[in-house]
């Protein structure tokens, strides 16, 4: 029986007959309460289960929270930086859906909608209201409808004159499109930038015009457009004369003020469709187009002359500038820029040879001459490397004893074959290619070394005189080569005649000046040649250390026919005689005027009359007897 049942008969005192007379009934009483128990066991045994299963479900739930928790904070983290770089990058993005709809944007872009005045919500239309060419994007548009995978790239500019490189991705996934991203960086700076630099790439820094390689182009258009239209072009070279002095004397500002003006000036007498182009320091060249005949260049360039030599005032000073000015034409010369203008130049340098202040127009002899320079020039280069050039000596007589007491060493090229090359061919050739440096340096070292070997022979007060042009003069490294080369020979420099042409009147005075001080101090003399022919400064010859002047000989040649010659050759000894300087007549030719100079007291003379020039053999026979 069910121990339930037990317990509750005996609580009621049920005694064992009132059991066995209800024994069926209580044993299913008793089988009652045991089926009951096993019905509850299953329960409590299913309850169990089902607890244990939920408890797994909810732990499992628990830890799936926890990694959806762990991978959104990560996922927001991410978000978050994400958003920081897209941001911080420097360039707008724009998502924009299929529909053309903006989807998302980034701080810059809000910026930009911002500065425009455009909502968030634009539509992509709406920009090519901003954008300069409208067709340009309406294009883009169109091969996006074509091909909407396309990676797109380029650069749009916006009306407020604001440039943008624009990138442009599609959104894909699963092979789908579902939009498209739109990157934009503002590169105005940069564009700017680039822009200034190509400017300067094509214009003078100074005054702004085209400079050569902006130059060569417009030539070379403007030659295409003579062919079609059968017109004549003109190419005009021109060239401030002595515009060097202005930067020496005045300083770089002065020239510099000097040059604006002077563009100014040519710019109001040439048309819109002419170029002015500045080629560098004092050189301009000019295109003159649509040209119908050669009278109308002659008086371009006669206007062109005129204005230049108009008074320019820099500050409180007023300067007197003229120009040459050269001419090429196109057919006639040439159907090359570069030729055209080489053209030009050859004949501006015929303009400056005839006397300056004009223009010349070019001509095969030019060319032909220019071609005989090089070939002098190639062949000056070879002599002087292998010490081809020789000196020859002309003596100086001292008029109150007739004795030689000095000679100029004179540079002398003679070829293998003989040929003579007189230095009024080379010695300019020299200047302009700088080569005159060299021939310096070689005339110092030889006449230094015959100075060391007449001393050595017994001849010990002959003195030497060598002529310095303004170049060669202002040549530190030739001031240098001089002091050595003086040193080397232990030389007394006062057997040392430097001989200065009047043009050193034009350079810097000061400087000049410090220079013949320096070279005072080792005993060098100094002797202003030419005197009279040039730029005659008598506050020069004043403020420079001057020991002898030479008379032109264009002044004495003259003295017997004209009484002007005569009064200007007897003042100019007079004047040196003044200024405490000896007075070297140069260029005797005849009795006359060898008594002329004498009369009136000139100090030395040389001359073909009294002796031509010698090599140092005969100058020993000569000095020695």
């Amino acid at each position: 029986m069910h121990k339930l049942l037990l317990r509750q008969l005996k609580r009621n005192q049920k005694d064992d007959v009132f059991i066995s007379k209800n024994d069926l009934f209580l044993n299913s009483i008793s089988d009652a309460y045991a089926q009951n128990e096993q019905s509850v066991k299953m329960l409590e045994r299913s309850l169990f289960l089902i607890s244990n299963e939920l408890n797994e479900r909810n732990q499992t739930l628990n830890d799936q929270l926890a990694k959806m928790k762990l991978v959104q904070d990560k996922l927001e983290h991410s978000i978050g930086l994400l958003n920081a770089t897209v941001n911080s990058t420097g360039e707008i993005l724009f998502v924009y859906g299929l529909n053309g709809e903006l989807l998302s944007f980034n701080t810059m872009g809000q910026e930009f909608f911002d500065d425009i005045g455009f909502k968030p919500v634009s539509h992509w239309e709406e920009f090519l209201s901003i954008i300069k060419d409208k067709q340009h994007m309406l294009s883009i548009i169109d091969r996006l409808k074509h091909d909407p995978f396309q990676y797109l790239t380029g650069t749009i500019e916006l009306l407020d004159n604001r440039f943008f490189d624009y990138r442009s991705l599609p959104q894909i996934q699963e092979k789908q499109i579902y939009g498209r991203v739109w990157c934009f960086r503002d590169v105005t700076v940069q564009k700017q930038y680039e822009a200034t630099i190509e400017y300067h790439a094509f214009h003078d820094a100074l005054t702004g015009l085209p400079n050569r390689a902006l130059l060569l182009d417009r030539i070379s258009h403007s030659i295409a457009t003579s062919k079609r239209e059968n017109k004549k072009l003109a190419v005009l070279f021109l060239d401030l004369d002595d515009f060097k002095k202005i930067n020496d004397t005045e300083g770089h500002d002065a020239g510099d003020l000097l040059l604006k003006e002077v563009v100014r000036r040519l710019q109001t007498r040439l048309r819109d469709f002419d170029t002015l182009s500045r080629q560098g320091g004092d050189e301009f060249i000019i295109v003159l187009e649509k040209i119908e005949s050669e009278m109308t260049i002659k008086q371009v360039c006669q206007d062109l002359l005129a204005l230049i030599k108009q008074p320019f005032t820099i500050g409180s000073r007023q300067f007197i500038v003229t120009s040459s000015i050269g001419i090429s034409l196109f057919p006639n010369d040439d159907d090359n820029a570069n030729a055209l203008i080489r053209k030009a130049d050859l004949a501006m340098y015929e303009s400056k040879s005839l006397g300056k202040n004009s223009f010349h127009f070019y001509s095969q002899a030019l060319e032909k001459e220019a071609l005989t320079q090089l070939a002098v020039e190639q062949a000056l280069r070879q002599v002087i490397e292998n010490n081809g050039l020789h000196l020859a000596y002309q003596p100086k007589v001292d008029l109150k004893t007739m004795k030689v007491v000095s000679v100029e060493a004179l540079c002398r090229w003679t070829q293998q074959d003989g040929t003579v090359i007189p230095p009024d061919i080379f010695i300019p050739i020299a200047e302009q290619t700088g080569l005159i440096i060299d021939i310096g340096c070689l005339v110092i070292s030889k006449a230094c070394l015959q100075l060391a070997k007449w001393r050595d022979t017994g001849i010990t007060e002959l003195a030497i005189s060598i002529n310095l042009s303004c170049l060669e003069f202002q040549n530190e490294a030739l001031i240098t080569h001089l002091i050595d080369t003086l040193t080397h020979y232990k030389l007394e420099g006062k057997y040392l005649v430097i001989e200065l042409t009047e043009s050193i009147f034009m350079e810097d005075k000061f400087s000049v000046k410090e220079i013949m001080l320096r070279l005072n101090q080792y005993g060098i003399t100094f002797a202003l040649d030419d005197f009279g022919k040039g730029y005659s400064s008598f506050s020069y010859l004043q403020f420079l250390p001057l020991h002898y002047l030479k008379i032109d000989k264009a002044f004495l040649q003259d003295v017997e026919s004209s009484s002007s010659s005569a009064a200007i050759a007897k003042t100019i000894i007079d004047i040196g005689h003044n200024l405490g300087l000896k007075v070297i007549a140069e260029g005797v030719e005849d009795q006359f005027m060898l008594d002329y100079i004498k009369t009136y007291k000139c100090d030395l003379a040389q001359g073909f009359y009294l002796y031509k020039p010698m090599l140092p053999e005969a100058i020993e026979s000569l000095y020695l007897g």
